[in-house]
């Protein structure tokens, strides 16, 4: 047979990375995939390892996740995230997530920007500078730094697999600017009260906006224009309005897993996206649900039940989400 990767030296990958190669392979043998269709998945593995080296975590889940990319590449629709995680017994939310990194690194390595993204980041230079400003803030506060430190434990302990810098960051937003603390302010506000006069204009309008900004699962009910989307807030149980650049990429019935944030003061009421983790297709939903539903059930019981309202929306969504991409 002929090798249709043979411009794609595979010798380097470790074996974990190699049986991940070989669930890929297998798999599309078995469906009877055409020997290219075979070959550009093996392309897409190894270029994503040459790339990140990033893989721990499920093999399966590695392997549906690439299996899920060639179908988008190759137009097979049917390759969607439910089949695939019923056929490899990983959960769809996990395909979303190893999905994303790779599609994400395999940009950076082309040099080309995420015009395919369904989200924006909300990182400006300016941004993410005060973001660390508020980082460094909780790191040499006496008055912090171990509350930081024993809650990021809490929610990550010391023998996990490496946690997708997005969920990183997702917790650190989560630890400073929405979890509220027994005085009933937040990390963040300690940190705008004694920074006020050396905040920038635009410093502080993105602290407050990521101060009101909210976590969640959202479905999508409506796409209302190219830039406009209408979600219902699954944790909240309300709809909100999201601008977004385009929404080509995003159909109705979609399920993502974001934060959003106020969109610019003269469009009140409308949100746009911070950041995306996860996103499913409408054929996941109802595996997810069922997901969701036997994980806070386990959760309540193991801790005797739990609280209401937006306190348990925030402290428990990410420990569920942490749990969900890593099967």
């Amino acid at each position: 047979m002929k090798d249709h990767t043979s411009g794609y030296n595979k010798d380097f990958l470790l074996k974990p990375q190699e049986e991940v190669l070989n669930q890929i392979t297998a798999w599309l043998r078995r469906h009877s995939f055409s020997p290219e269709d075979i070959a550009k998945a093996e392309e897409i593995w190894v270029r994503y390892i040459k790339k990140s080296g990033n893989y721990r975590a499920n093999s399966r889940t590695w392997a549906a996740a690439v299996i899920y990319f060639l179908g988008k590449i190759r137009g097979h629709k049917w390759l969607n995230q439910a089949f695939l995680a019923k056929s490899f017994s990983v959960s769809p939310g996990g395909i979303s997530q190893r999905w994303q990194q790779i599609q994400r690194a395999l940009r950076e390595a082309e040099g080309r920007e995420g015009a395919e993204e369904v989200t924006e980041g909300f990182f400006t230079p300016v941004a993410a500078e005060v973001f660390r400003k508020l980082m460094n803030y909780t790191q040499t506060s006496e008055k912090w730094k171990n509350f930081v430190g024993d809650v990021f434990f809490q929610f990550v302990g010391v023998e996990t697999p490496p946690l997708p810098i997005d969920l990183i960051l997702e917790l650190l937003i989560f630890i400073t600017c929405d979890r509220t603390l027994p005085g009933g302010e937040k990390i963040i506000d300690y940190f705008i009260a004694e920074n006020a006069e050396k905040l920038q204009v635009e410093e502080e309008e993105f602290l407050q906006n990521i101060r009101v900004s909210r976590f969640s699962l959202f479905r999508v009910e409506a796409i209302v224009d190219k830039s406009r989307l209408l979600l219902t807030d699954f944790y909240r149980q309300n709809e909100v309005e999201v601008l977004v650049k385009e929404s080509g990429q995003i159909e109705q019935g979609d399920i993502i897993m974001s934060r959003i944030i106020p969109a610019a003061a003269e469009k009140e009421g409308l949100w746009r996206f911070g950041g995306n983790l996860v996103t499913l297709r409408p054929s996941a939903a109802k595996e997810l649900s069922d997901l969701a539903g036997k994980w806070f059930w386990e959760f309540s019981v193991a801790n005797k039940g739990w609280a209401t309202g937006e306190s348990f929306i925030q402290e428990n969504s990410f420990r569920f989400w942490r749990w969900l991409i890593g099967h």
